[in-house]
């Protein structure tokens, strides 16, 4: 039976954050380590991180919200010193109810200015739409949608930089959607956190304040950990308070990581709310080195760097 979303508009779309499933799994603390494609979706400073070529195909699901994400991404920071990446996502929200769908293709470019310091800015678009009169105000200018026109279609960017303060305790900031749309489908947010990492196990703790969807700033705090198995297992855990929707979340999650591919899972769950939500990710990725073949180490640009 085909039902409305449980969750409230705000959870549900989730600052139209792309649910990459290393970010899930650490709670969202992915400011500090979070190498490879999920640096596109969160700090672009991240992209030089790791040596790698990868491709990735990502999605990602939450029944309470009825929320449905498709896509995938490409990073290159092997060729040279100037890394890039190209990642997008299509996804729906509420069928029958707001039916709100959005389309998100980010552009990243980075560089490492020495072996310490790294800047990063993505350029990024999202359109997305709504059904009209199904918002929670009915026929609305304050939550429908247009008959003719997305509720928004236009371009921003973000900006990242990360500092090694020693070899194994790192430092990351980013700001998202820098030129202030000023709507809460693109939230301007100020994220920053500290990790430590020794190869096979790091800890991150990361915090996010979010300055437009609610009537004042309300911030995040997260906290996640990754252990690597066997050279082929990462194992991670994660918790996220969330001060806009008053949610506590866990979340964990696992992969196999080979010379040619990996496969990775998350989930978190809501265990303190009015409206508890779930939300489960999968990912897959593909192992290139920069001549076009694959495979070469164990490609996992996380814990084990090429």
């Amino acid at each position: 039976h085909a039902s409305p979303s449980t969750t409230s508009i705000e959870q549900g779309y989730d600052l139209g954050e792309v649910q990459h499933p290393r970010t899930v799994a650490m709670g969202g603390a992915n400011q500090v380590w979070g190498g490879s494609t999920s640096a596109i979706f969160a700090n672009p400073a991240n992209l030089p991180l790791y040596r790698v070529y990868h491709l990735e195909a990502l999605a990602a699901f939450s029944p309470e919200a009825r929320r449905q994400s498709y896509g995938g991404a490409v990073v290159d920071s092997s060729t040279s010193k100037l890394a890039g990446g190209f990642g997008g996502t299509w996804s729906q929200m509420d069928p029958d109810g707001i039916k709100r769908q959005w389309t998100d293709l980010r552009l990243t470019l980075a560089y490492p200015l020495g072996d310490r310091f790294h800047l990063g800015m993505t350029g990024r678009y999202l359109r997305a739409t709504q059904a009209v009169a199904r918002g929670p105000f009915g026929a609305s200018l304050a939550s429908d949608g247009k008959p003719d026109d997305p509720l928004t279609s236009q371009f921003t960017f973000d900006a990242g930089a990360a500092i090694a303060i020693t070899e194994g305790l790192r430092f990351g900031v980013s700001g998202r959607n820098l030129t202030a749309p000023g709507i809460g489908l693109m939230p301007t947010a100020l994220a920053g956190g500290l990790g430590w990492s020794n190869q096979t196990v790091s800890v991150e703790a990361d915090s996010l304040i979010d300055f437009t969807t609610y009537q004042k700033a309300r911030a995040r705090a997260m906290v996640g950990a990754e252990v690597l198995l066997a050279d082929h297992i990462p194992v991670r855990a994660g918790y996220r308070y969330d001060d806009g929707t008053r949610n506590h979340a866990l979340s964990l999650g696992a992969g196999y990581v080979d010379k040619r591919f990996s496969v990775e899972v998350a989930g978190r769950r809501d265990i303190v709310g009015d409206n508890p939500a779930t939300m489960i990710s999968i990912g897959l990725r593909f192992f290139v080195d920069a001549l076009g073949g694959s495979g070469g180490g164990n490609g996992s640009g996380e814990a084990d760097p090429l």
